[in-house]
């Protein structure tokens, strides 16, 4: 999975047309699909295609200065999904525990380990927190919807915004804490009741997505796409 993640954020970076930069985001829902992530890849699919309509839409219209700017960023946005996706899976379908346990076994820093494992359930925790916020917000009457937010700024940062930084420092502050708790800072060896190996099927996963990876660089490079 870690691996995974890595090689999809290259390769969306690396890719420079609109059809390899589709083709990897075709390959990274089904991998949603496969997970039995079918409501997820479903809110993909919703948030590509509203890019590319946007994309599209200021193309056509070529607003001077608004078009270029909006554009470059519609395209970040676009070559950012198949690796967020990447990562929605990763954070699905691999527990801590056995997270941590890979990295230590490639020889990661503790340095390195430590923040990333608070980050890693910091996501999952922020995600819940912004769900109570916005139920608090609609309890009280305001409006947190997207027309909301850019009609009233202002008050989406003082109503939102605002409660949510007090807790996010809350959080950390016990992620942190229970992070020590489970003996992160030791300079033992940590066990795991999971059986964490690189087996010869992670092999054979690893070397697909080495060769589609490769594959799709190489048809891009060629203008294959053109």
């Amino acid at each position: 999975m870690i691996f995974q993640v890595v090689l999809v954020s290259l390769v969306s970076f690396i890719l420079s047309s609109h059809m390899g930069i589709s083709i990897l985001f075709i390959i990274m829902l089904s991998l949603m699909i496969f997970h039995n992530m079918k409501n997820k890849a479903i809110q993909m699919i919703w948030r590509y295609m509203i890019l590319l309509i946007l994309y599209k839409t200021l193309d056509t219209l070529q607003i001077s200065y608004l078009t270029m700017m909006f554009n470059l960023i519609i395209l970040l946005f676009i070559r950012v999904l198949p690796a967020y996706m990447s990562c929605i899976i990763m954070l699905n379908k691999m527990p801590m525990n056995e997270m941590m346990t890979s990295l230590e076994n490639m020889y990661i820093p503790q340095m390195i380990i430590i923040p990333f494992a608070v980050v890693y359930r910091y996501i999952s925790t922020i995600r819940y927190e912004i769900c109570c916020v916005k139920v608090s917000l609609k309890i009280r009457g305001l409006n947190t919807s997207l027309t909301g937010i850019i009609l009233h700024p202002m008050e989406t940062i003082e109503n939102f915004i605002i409660p949510l930084l007090i807790r996010s420092s809350k959080i950390s502050d016990e992620l942190s804490a229970a992070s020590l708790c489970k003996g992160l800072d030791i300079t033992n060896k940590r066990t795991c009741l999971s059986d964490v190996r690189f087996q010869t099927s992670d092999t054979i996963y690893c070397f697909i997505c080495i060769l589609i990876a490769v594959s799709l660089i190489y048809m891009d490079k060629s203008e294959f796409f053109l």
